[in-house]
């Protein structure tokens, strides 16, 4: 059945011919790559593309050859085809990727280092130094699953003139906090949260799951917080409440005390804590508080019966002058009482 749907590939009619190329498929016999070789002259791009396909699916180590003639290619999809099965030739891959890995077409190249990056992670070093910024992002990629990681690559790629490098760089070391734990990175990471508004999240979100109270890190924090960014507030919120059963009252003092109302709101909002309703009652009674803050922070109980000192807060507030508390204040009342 095999000999028979090889020998049809050679047939006039293009039909008979398809309906070979289909069955071999089907049959999913390594024998047939032979047949299918030809083909990546054939004037039908059709059979060209499943000359193609053929070779990725039953290539082996007996297929050197072929491999090279793939890798000296003139089209750039028969280089990057040899790079994919370069693998499977044994000891020659090395030296078939590394002539890969400078073609001039990018695609080629990209491919080439991937599968190299993937077959011999001791490449990193040298791959996070190509021009291309496509290579260096693979080169972080294959970091990740790394037990050790080298010190002077990491600062590299923290410093790497591509935006897009430095958030793959800072990304990896919010996934590995194990990499900074001993604050290594920590000056590198206050650069970027400073200087680099595109991952200046992820930077100083890393610095906050670290748990360090460095200096200049809870100096850092305060100033980063007043910038009231929609994003950060939100991420720092949900890092507060995954991470509840973590002392950061260094991280929760600095947002209690900044000014960015939607952060403090949004803590409180997610809390019940003794330490929380403190800080509720300490707002609640400060002249000197955002009047928006205060109606926030009623609304956010409405429907919970509170503690008595609170709830007396908030009865007395039902006499504010400020139309919007006093409001806030009075709709808590009722919404215990229809929850009663």
């Amino acid at each position: 059945m095999i000999r028979a749907a090889i020998r049809q590939l050679n047939d006039k009619d293009v039909r008979q011919r398809r309906r070979a190329v289909r069955k071999l498929f089907e049959l999913d016999n390594p024998v047939a790559i032979d047949a299918f070789i030809p083909l990546l002259e054939d004037d039908d791009e059709w059979f060209r593309e499943k000359a193609l396909m053929a070779i990725q699916k039953w290539a082996s180590m007996k297929d050197l050859e072929l491999t090279k003639r793939l890798a000296n290619s003139k089209k750039a999809e028969e280089r990057i085809l040899a790079s994919r099965i370069a693998p499977r030739v044994g000891k020659s891959c090395d030296s078939i990727l590394k002539g890969l890995v400078d073609d001039e077409d990018n695609l080629v190249k990209q491919n080439a280092w991937k599968i190299r990056l993937e077959q011999d992670k001791m490449c990193i070093k040298e791959a996070v130094m190509v021009k291309e910024t496509g290579v260096r992002i693979l080169a972080i990629e294959n970091m990740s699953d790394m037990k050790d990681i080298d010190d002077e690559i990491m600062k590299v790629i923290l410093k790497d003139k591509s935006k897009r490098v430095r958030k793959k760089a800072v990304l990896l070391l919010k996934k590995r906090p194990d990499l900074n734990a001993s604050g290594k990175y920590d000056e590198a990471l206050i650069n970027i949260a400073e200087n680099d508004k595109n991952i200046q999240i992820e930077a100083i979100i890393t610095l906050i799951e670290s748990g360090r109270e460095t200096e200049i890190i809870k100096e850092k924090i305060p100033l980063w917080l007043e910038q009231k960014n929609p994003q950060m507030t939100k991420a720092v919120i949900e890092y507060l409440r995954e991470n509840e059963e973590r002392n950061m009252n260094y991280l929760i003092e600095a947002i209690i005390n900044s000014s960015n109302n939607k952060l403090i709101s949004g803590f409180l909002r997610r809390s019940n804590s003794v330490q929380a309703n403190k800080y509720r009652k300490e707002i609640l009674v400060n002249k000197n508080r955002s009047d928006i803050l205060k109606a926030r922070i009623i609304e956010d109980l409405f429907g919970r019966k509170q503690d008595e000192d609170l709830m007396g807060i908030i009865q007395k507030l039902q006499d504010s002058e400020n139309e919007s508390i006093a409001n806030s204040a009075e709709m808590f009342i009722r919404s215990l009482e229809n929850y009663s």
